[in-house]
């Protein structure tokens, strides 16, 4: 079966009954104009690489500095993180180098900032994509930011384990989202919704969750966009127990085996939001070339724009040759391929 039908399939699901997205715990509606996406000019690489890497890194050193303060138990504060996560959020709707950045992080460690990062880039684009208001955006990217600081339970050696956890080691790690609410509580009452959103990150549409198992509308939204944005960045993303997979085959995931652990609107805000083959990454064609992603087409989001780089032999073309695969019908991906484009 090919994405697009899964996506079809996806959106057709009890449509009738779909709730619209209303981030309703903070009062917001989606924009009638946030599915129009023949109305948005394809997205490309943006060239400003220097902002986009300073903003990246900034958030990295923040975070890291923030879970350093509270393994010891040591108070802090947001200030300095919500200003570099506004500036992520202006990059962010501008372009998507900031995106390409997360996704094209190839490093192997385990480094729970750089995950929270990424993660807040990714929250951003599935909020985006599925209908926030803008002015919420950078809320989204905070509470991202800091939807793991529970972590800080949890000893190293666990965290590089490269094979199944014992018992008491899964007990000890889902008892890091009721951790983190306790520490975002510590900064008062004007983050309450902050330490809600960590404490029920994990929770699932379905009921399927942790800590609390929650269902629905008694799960923040905010939570669950952190949620399904988390979930995409473990599986597009190294980890000790497994290697990472393609942008195409993270997204297939999503909308089959996982497919109730989220709901439809947030699911069509990663596809809309993300693109189901995101900027700067590597596709297989179904002539058997690979080619990179330079550029989406929002009203066509499984047909971007390519640029081929290796042939139908696994020969590096020199020059790369470009193509709009909404106007070329005979080719279509077939799935993700290596971060070089050669498998």
């Amino acid at each position: 079966m090919r994405l697009s039908d899964l996506v079809r399939k996806s959106a057709a699901k009890n449509q009738d009954a779909e709730p619209q997205l209303s981030f309703a715990a903070a009062g917001s509606r989606q924009s009638e104009a946030a599915g129009r996406s023949e109305d948005r000019p394809p997205r490309t690489e943006p060239s400003d690489r220097s902002e986009v890497s300073h903003y990246y890194q900034s958030a990295r050193q923040e975070v890291e500095r923030i879970l350093d303060l509270a393994s010891q138990g040591t108070a802090f504060s947001v200030g300095r993180l919500q200003q570099i996560v506004t500036g992520m959020v202006n990059g962010l709707i501008t372009g998507d180098e900031l995106l390409v950045h997360a996704l094209n992080d190839n490093e192997t460690g385990v480094d729970l900032a750089r995950q929270m990062v990424n993660t807040s880039i990714l929250a951003v684009k599935i909020a985006q994509g599925a209908g926030c208001r803008v002015e919420e955006l950078p809320w989204v990217g905070l509470a991202a930011c800091l939807h793991d600081v529970g972590m800080v339970i949890v000893p190293r050696r666990i965290l590089e384990k490269p094979d199944g956890l014992a018992a008491e080691e899964t007990a000890l790690v889902r008892r890091h989202p009721e951790k983190g609410f306790r520490i975002l509580q510590s900064l008062g009452s004007e983050f309450e919704w902050l330490a809600n959103v960590a404490l029920q990150e994990h929770e699932r549409e379905d009921g399927s969750g942790y800590p609390g198992e929650l269902k629905g509308e008694n799960i923040h939204e905010y939570a669950k966009v952190v949620g399904l944005a988390d979930t995409y960045e473990a599986l597009t993303h190294f980890r000790p127990y497994r290697p990472a997979k393609a942008a195409f085959d993270a997204s297939r995931h999503l909308l089959t085996t996982d497919r109730t652990k989220f709901p439809n609107h947030l699911l069509r805000g990663l596809i809309h939001g993300l693109s189901t083959f995101p900027v700067g990454t590597y596709v297989r064609l179904n002539n058997s070339e690979a080619a990179r992603v330079v550029a989406t087409n929002p009203s066509f989001p499984l047909r971007p724009i390519v640029e081929v780089v290796v042939g139908s032999k696994g020969e590096r073309l020199d020059p790369s040759r470009r193509l709009d695969l909404s106007t070329n019908t005979l080719l279509y991906i077939t799935g993700g391929s290596s971060a070089t484009g050669a498998d």
